[in-house]
């Protein structure tokens, strides 16, 4: 691969979401960059794709202005055709006990790091690779950021969602666009996995129930709304929070 030949950067892709995002777009014949904590998730994401020499693996923490740096150093010189920004993580965010004002600190502290600043630092940290006129950049929301449902979480989510409006005004001048995709309830991912939900779980049923469509989505789900994102069909496209979530969030 030349490092002049453009790649697709995806971040939390040693999992779930940006695994599938990864593989479809490398599948799609781009070459693709994963990024995440962990180099052994990541290697496993290269591992399920048929053209692996056109996958690279860069583990770093995103959340630090240092390791976003490193990362970014790391990709070589190739520009960017495209973001995703998938990594996050919802830790123990959703607690409803006492809890003293230094570990509520900590709690928001480490919400608003995992999900909104290591979004935050690799789009800006990419932006002089960015390609003219071409580019897209995709930032992992959720409808928590909506609904206001997960105490720190919601917020670092409704965070992305302004965050790729202020991205897709500075941007548009240069021809890039920037969206945010806001899924619901996704099964299969290792948030999913992290609440403690199984397949047979009351709240996974539920959650079914209020969509309009009755199913909780996959990462396939949010994959084809990327790929749309990212593709030069959607040049018209930006500044969007584009709702994923089988119609429990209706149109407003």
């Amino acid at each position: 691969m030349s490092d002049q030949e453009p790649i697709v950067v995806v971040t939390g892709g040693g999992s779930g979401m940006g695994r599938d995002i990864a593989l479809s777009q490398v599948a799609a014949g781009r070459r693709v960059a994963v990024i995440g904590r962990r180099e052994d998730a990541l290697e496993e994401t290269i591992e399920l794709s048929d053209a692996r020499s056109r996958m690279q693996a860069v583990s770093g923490d995103l959340s630090t202005v240092e390791g976003a740096e490193s990362v970014v150093a790391r990709l070589g010189g190739a520009p960017v055709i495209g973001l995703v920004t998938a990594a996050g993580g919802q830790g123990d965010f959703f607690r409803t006990d006492e809890r003293s004002l230094a570990q509520v600190a900590s709690d928001w502290s480490e919400a608003i790091a995992k999900n909104f600043t290591s979004a935050l630092l690799i789009a800006e940290a990419l932006a002089d690779r960015y390609i003219e006129h071409r580019s897209r950049v995709v930032l992992i929301g959720s409808t928590a950021g909506i609904d206001g449902a997960g105490g720190p979480y919601s917020v670092a989510k409704a965070a992305v969602h302004a965050y790729a409006r202020d991205l897709a005004r500075r941007l548009g001048p240069r021809g890039i666009t920037a969206n945010a995709i806001v899924p619901g309830f996704v099964a299969d991912t290792e948030f999913f996995e992290a609440g403690g939900f199984g397949s047979s779980d009351p709240m996974v049923d539920r959650a079914a129930q209020s969509t309009l469509v009755g199913r909780v989505g996959r990462p396939r789900d949010i994959t084809a709304a990327a790929d749309w994102l990212l593709s030069e069909d959607a040049g018209w496209v930006t500044g969007q929070s584009i709702v994923v979530d089988g119609g429990t969030q209706l149109a407003r």
